[in-house]
């Protein structure tokens, strides 16, 4: 929906309903889409540049207002999009926007700097304890972690030189060709 101020991204809403008046004057009743920023607390690290809010929000809005249409997936479903268009956005969390409140309000963090998965950074997943790490965050580029056929975390190589200094060696490792797995889609 068309902001006040031009210089602004539009505003993202749910239609919930469509009524005209007596002059045929058409109205839309709208939930709103929060962007991060708009939020209290504003934009953290683990939001992703097409994170929206679903918030509890609604308002009455001239149908002259509404500037086009976009599609706003589930987290799970827009993390599985091959590509992503300027229409597309996700939400994974509901707003009170009186209260500030979030729900859920714990999400899954991971890597060893527990954040919450952001589909716009890449990660890659261990092979052993199939935990998904930051790049950074084990000491490697974007374009090494690109590179890689095999990741191994530093817990689980430390894991296997204990068992292989007892006699016990199994490398979480396989001998397949397949590259690692890395968490991110192509935009």
């Amino acid at each position: 929906m068309r902001p006040p101020d031009n210089g602004k991204p539009p505003y993202v809403a749910r239609v919930e309903k469509i009524e005209s008046d007596s002059r045929n004057n058409v109205k839309v009743r709208v939930r709103w889409y929060y962007r991060p920023e708009e939020s209290l607390g504003g934009r953290r690290q683990f939001h992703g540049a097409k994170e929206l809010f679903l918030s509890d929000h609604y308002d009455v809005q001239s149908a002259q207002t509404i500037e086009g249409k976009c599609i706003v997936h589930s987290f799970k479903n827009y993390s599985k999009l091959e590509n992503v268009g300027a229409e597309d956005y996700f939400c994974r969390f509901e707003y009170k926007a009186v209260t500030g409140a979030f729900t859920p309000d714990r999400v899954a963090v991971y890597c060893k700097c527990e954040m919450p998965y952001n589909p716009d950074d890449l990660m890659v997943q261990c092979e052993g304890c199939k935990d998904w790490y930051h790049p950074a965050c084990v000491d490697m580029t974007i374009e090494e972690a690109k590179m890689l056929d095999h990741f191994v975390c530093f817990e689980c190589t430390e894991d296997d030189a204990k068992r292989s200094q007892n006699g016990f060696h199994s490398s979480p490792v396989s001998d397949s060709d397949e590259k690692v797995e890395t968490k991110r889609r192509k935009r």
